[in-house]
């Protein structure tokens, strides 16, 4: 029996060697990264010139504080603070490549959220990595110097959160993401829906605001006019005359009937109401399905942007990062064609804006994918065990029914 061990061990199955191991991983990701960020890092925007390096050279020549004694910018000031920080190495750097560090830093920051979201979720936070090698944040980051990663990854911090079930750290995280850019309102619907399930005391509904407004409260002291400082989100939404310029199916009202659009707008925002109404109530019942409250966070940042009319091509943005966070942790294919379907809707509308703004026929073709993201989506949200409230009470009158019904 002893002559037989050695042949015994030998047909044990051995577990496939592979050259990729997680350091060869990483390095690999990290090499990607450098390279497309590299590539995106020299080009020039679109809107640098129009926008953000105005802004810069406007605190660089009043200086980081009295720069803000009175309007200059269509941002709230959350991200001017940032921008007048870096502005103090103005001299060692081009304004370009500054805002851009800047934005590149917000990835590093997204990258973080995300981790913190997959170990919410009982995912590997090493996966978080594939966020620097995301297109969408390559581009928004290195090539555009947008601030996008900065609410967004504030968004997955508060989606992280309350699945956990912390709801004032997610409010103080939504409330610095509104603080940022008022595309936070996108994760809304799946908010509230975790407070109601988490039944949280109304004094915790106020935190987002109370949050926001302590962030404008250094621009007012300095003298920027708190009316003005209130009116900055309605009056960038008030700028966008047109459907849109997302992949989503407004984008066809802009390319073919602009003007007749307009008048269909009210049952683009009645959708997006009726559809924000359903997820918080289906995330209400999922407070404690990790997996539904993951889905139903991606819903809310997919559905909104494409139902709703006057969308920009950036909006897709948190659903690009929720979409991966969620293929990453399911690693099933319907999450993964979503997260890619998603992607190429974004990827699109990007393009179109930065390449081919006067030929828009990509972005209406992103928005055949971005139909298939949803759809994904919806599939997911079905798998993923979400009930509806009224559903949730017929079970258990059904089982308090039975109960009292058997005898002792």
């Amino acid at each position: 029996m002893c002559g037989l061990q050695p042949s015994l061990a030998a047909a044990e199955p051995q577990e496939p060697k592979t050259l990729l191991t997680p350091p060869v991983q990483l390095a690999a990701i990290a090499a990607m990264a450098l390279y497309l960020h590299a590539i995106c890092w020299w080009m020039r925007p679109p809107d640098m010139g129009i926008f953000l390096e105005p802004w810069l050279a406007h605190i660089v020549h009043y200086g980081p504080l009295e720069a803000f004694s009175h309007p200059f910018s269509n941002y709230e000031p959350a991200y001017l603070y940032l921008l007048a920080a870096l502005s103090l190495a103005h001299g060692l750097i081009a304004p370009m490549y500054l805002i851009k560090a800047l934005s590149i830093a917000g990835t590093g920051f997204l990258t973080i959220a995300v981790a913190d979201l997959l170990k919410a979720c009982g995912s590997e936070a090493k996966h978080a990595l594939f966020v620097l090698i995301l297109p969408t944040a390559i581009i928004n980051a290195a090539l555009l110097g947008q601030c996008d990663a900065l609410w967004g990854g504030s968004c997955v911090l508060a989606v992280a959160a309350m699945i956990r079930g912390r709801t004032v750290q997610s409010l103080v995280w939504c409330g610095v993401a509104f603080a940022f850019k008022a595309q936070a309102a996108f994760i809304a619907p799946f908010i509230v829906g975790g407070l109601v399930g988490r039944r949280a005391p109304l004094w915790q509904w106020t935190i987002p605001l109370v949050v926001f407004v302590a962030s404008l409260m250094p621009a007012w002291l300095l003298g920027w006019p708190l009316s003005k400082l209130l009116t900055v989100y309605p009056g960038q939404a008030s700028a966008v005359y047109f459907p849109g310029k997302l992949a989503n199916p407004w984008m066809a009202g802009t390319m073919f009937a602009k003007e007749a659009a307009r008048g269909y707008f009210v049952f683009g925002y009645a959708a997006a109401l009726a559809t924000a109404v359903a997820i918080a109530a289906l995330t209400s019942t999922s407070v404690r399905n990790s997996r539904a409250m993951l889905t139903l966070s991606v819903l809310s940042a997919t559905a909104l942007p494409f139902l709703l009319p006057k969308m920009l091509e950036r909006y897709f943005f948190l659903a690009d990062v929720l979409s991966l966070a969620l293929a990453l942790s399911l690693r099933n294919r319907t999450a993964t064609f979503a997260a890619i379907a998603i992607q190429l809707a974004s990827l699109l509308s990007l393009l179109t804006y930065i390449y081919w703004f006067y030929t828009p026929f990509p972005t209406l073709i992103g928005a055949f994918f971005s139909t298939a993201a949803l759809a994904a989506t919806l599939v997911l949200v079905r798998q993923s065990g979400a009930r509806w409230p009224w559903a949730t009470r017929v079970r258990f009158t059904s089982s308090v029914t039975q109960s009292a019904s058997t005898p002792v």
